[in-house]
């Protein structure tokens, strides 16, 4: 018997290898009946070891857990595959001669095609085959990991019903090594990670939460003075007539210097606001998909606490924003506009 299964497109040599691998497909090629019993038994082994077994813990779970929707959606989803999966086995353990010449005399075709047409369309088929055979990989090996991180620690990666408690040693290590898996120290450095971005971030609005005690009182003053100050330079300027230089040039410098250190404050406590809400899109776009459920719930937490943002307010009456910025300017703009009309 071969040891490599050959075939002219390189998706379905390398399937086929593992289906060989595995027992699933072993074309016939063996002349002694003894080589043939030990070739079947070899299949039927593999099967109840990698999906066989299974099939049967995860419909008595299935039976155990009749009436709650959500874990009859966890295991049926993985109960499906299996069957699915079994039923195409099924189709290469039963009709393993048919599928033989099926693929040798598939194989022999595309091998002596020797028209220029027809080879650029194999090589196309052949790359189509293989982007779809990288890509299905990507998902298979993708499911795998999000198993391997969802999965808390001490609990199955595939739920499926066991005579003991699988939660206790040594039975859980038993079932593990049986289900192929080890737990991941990823999942350990994720939680420690999310520990410390909670530390940091409630530290972060201690520190504001500070500041807003402290600063509030002194910034509303700070608004409003500068409201009047900006009017009030802004109608000098304007209005009078002096022809002293020097006065003019303090004069704008006094009102650019006021109005850039409103903006200043502003610019800032608009920033902060800005920032506290990207906390919840930063926690939303990392791969919460493949955390465990204790995670999960540790990032929606974070989410519903970063959709109140953190706020600098000039003494509670208006927040520090540019908005706020644009609307000092228009107000001061307004009462230049009425001490000029009154002077005129």
């Amino acid at each position: 018997m071969k040891l490599v299964f050959d075939n002219f497109i390189f998706a379905l040599k390398v399937t086929l290898n593992w289906c060989r691998y595995f027992g699933i497909f072993i074309p016939d090629e063996l002349t002694g009946r003894r080589q043939k019993l030990l070739v079947q038994a070899y299949s039927v082994f593999m099967f109840m070891l990698f999906i066989g077994f299974f099939i049967i813990t995860q419909i008595i779970l299935f039976i155990l857990v009749w009436g709650d929707l959500s874990l009859m959606t966890d295991v049926g989803l993985v109960l499906g595959t299996n069957l699915a999966l079994s039923a195409k086995i099924a189709v290469f353990f039963f009709k393993r001669e048919e599928l033989a010449s099926i693929l040798k005399k598939n194989d022999d075709t595309l091998r002596f095609e020797t028209r220029e047409e027809g080879k650029k369309i194999i090589s196309e088929i052949d790359r189509e085959t293989n982007a779809f055979m990288k890509v299905f990989f990507c998902f298979g090996v993708g499911t795998v990991i999000a198993w391997f991180l969802s999965t808390p620690k001490g609990e199955l990666h595939i739920a499926t019903w066991y005579p003991c408690d699988t939660k206790r040693s040594p039975a859980y290590e038993i079932i593990m090594i049986h289900q192929n898996k080890l737990t991941s120290d990823e999942e350990v450095i994720v939680a420690k990670r999310i520990r410390e971005y909670v530390i940091e971030h409630q530290a972060i609005l201690d520190c504001i939460s500070e500041l807003q005690n402290h600063f509030s009182p002194a910034l509303l003053v700070q608004l409003l003075t500068s409201v009047v100050i900006i009017c009030v330079t802004a109608y000098q300027l304007a209005v009078e007539k002096s022809s002293d230089l020097l006065r003019k040039f303090t004069m704008a410098s006094f009102l650019f210097g006021m109005s850039t250190e409103m903006f200043m404050f502003s610019y800032q406590g608009g920033h902060l606001s800005h920032d506290s809400m990207e906390v919840a899109t930063a926690a939303y776009s990392c791969p919460w998909y493949t955390f465990p459920t204790s995670l999960k719930r540790s990032l929606l937490v974070i989410m519903i606490r970063a959709q109140q943002p953190a706020l600098l307010t000039a003494g509670g009456f208006t927040t520090l924003s540019l908005e706020t910025f644009v609307t000092i300017m228009k107000a001061s703009y307004r009462f230049f506009t009425v001490l000029q009309e009154a002077t005129d």
